[in-house]
């Protein structure tokens, strides 16, 4: 079997759902980075795959995605008892209800600043400026203010490290370069405050990871340590893609506009779960086989590399009449299936991989896209193609605005 690294790098997002459609939506069978690999697609694939006495983690993710993405001792490379122990960190920062209302508190007020300078410049390119402002937002939230030239460099390094993740060449180098940049400070924050020369504000992130006790009652090596504090802020910066998507959609679909700037929150909501459907971002999830399993009525052997497919599953038309018709309505009323709607993983976030940030996406977008749509602007003439061929993607203009009032 050849393969097929070269052909996911040039066909991206179209990859997996092109050999599934071969496949005739049986399991498909592949070679990565020289491993043999089976995909998987479908609710029911969802609870199969993070089902950990099926699926494991430590040693599966491989060392370009660690190296950009996530960091090496990261959460996601740790199973059972370790794992729920390291995600509980995760859970008791983004579940708490005052915690999320105070970073939309730090939403809010970064986005009145940002429109403030907008209002004076000919040109704003909406992905630079979200991602700086999230920065700016997240970063206060956990503790770690930026001074404005502090704020434009971390912001460049996080969107670098997400940029980079599925790339080869200058994109992953970029990448590599940003995380150990800011891996090296946050760091030095940490041993920092463990020996007393700098603070950490109460109930911050920043305490919170330093002072955290991992399941041998020890503390996190200052290097792991600061790779959690980014699995904190990177990915709430990479809710840029999303805004960005959210304004190619208000773009292509102006009836939108007006529920979202009345202030409806149902309709907030609905619209923050069709724009993670709609919108490519990650195209699957991976993880290794534990055991010999066996999956529609095909063997998967120990070892092997297990995907389970995103893109293909929020664009399913046996889940999503019409999958390719932006309609947040269908969101109106209901939230989605645990293991319906996977724009960030599936599964239980307590017990599983699912990511734990999803409710922090909801609380940017709930927060901030009804913001968007409020404020007035004209959009020129510019190339908002999003290629599929591109992981991530996003419109190739960046999302130009222009007389911002």
């Amino acid at each position: 079997m050849f393969d097929s690294t070269l052909a996911l790098l040039m066909e991206g997002y179209a990859w997996l759902p092109n050999r599934r459609r071969r496949s005739r939506d049986k399991p498909v069978h592949s070679r990565l980075m020289g491993k043999n690999t089976v995909a998987l697609h479908g609710p029911e694939a969802v609870r199969f795959f993070y089902d950990e006495s099926h699926i494991e983690r430590h040693g599966a993710l491989p060392g370009p995605l660690l190296d950009t993405l996530f960091g090496r001792g990261a959460v996601h490379t740790l199973d059972g008892q370790a794992h729920h122990r390291r995600k509980a960190l995760f859970l008791s920062l983004v579940k708490d209800r005052s915690g999320l209302a105070s970073l939309a508190d730090h939403l809010g007020a970064e986005w009145d600043l940002a429109c403030q300078r907008w209002a004076e410049r000919d040109r704003v390119v909406l992905f630079d400026e979200s991602s700086l402002l999230l920065t700016r937002a997240v970063c206060a939230w956990s503790g770690l203010p930026l001074t404005d030239r502090e704020a434009e460099e971390t912001a460049g390094d996080l969107v670098a490290m997400v940029d980079g993740f599925a790339s080869a060449g200058p994109r992953h180098l970029r990448a590599r370069r940003a995380r150990s940049r800011q891996e090296d400070r946050l760091a030095g924050r940490v041993a920092g405050i463990r020996d007393g020369s700098q603070a950490a504000a109460a109930g911050s992130v920043l305490e919170a990871v330093a002072t955290y006790r991992d399941a041998d009652g020890q503390p996190l090596d200052p290097n792991t340590a600061a790779v959690e504090i980014l699995n904190v802020i990177r990915p709430t910066v990479a809710v840029a893609w999303f805004l960005t998507f959210a304004a190619h959609a208000l773009h292509r679909w102006p009836e939108h506009r007006t529920p979202l700037a009345d202030g409806d929150a149902a309709y907030a909501r609905a619209f923050a779960h069709e724009i993670r459907r709609f919108y490519p971002f990650a195209p699957f999830v991976g993880g290794r086989a534990a055991v010999d399993l066996r999956w529609g009525g095909q063997n998967i052997p120990a070892g092997s590399m297990v995907l389970l497919d995103l893109y293909g599953q929020n664009h399913d038309p046996e889940l999503w009449p019409e999958p390719y018709a932006f309609d947040p309505r269908r969101f109106l009323g209901r939230e989605p299936g645990r293991d319906e709607l996977v724009p960030q993983g599936g599964g239980e976030p307590a017990a599983n991989h699912r990511c734990p940030g999803e409710d922090v996406t909801l609380t940017v977008l709930g927060t901030l896209v009804p913001r968007l749509a409020a404020l007035d602007y004209d959009v020129p003439a510019q190339d908002l193609g999003i290629p599929l061929g591109r992981i991530p993607t996003a419109p190739q203009s960046g999302f130009v605005i222009t007389t911002v009032r």
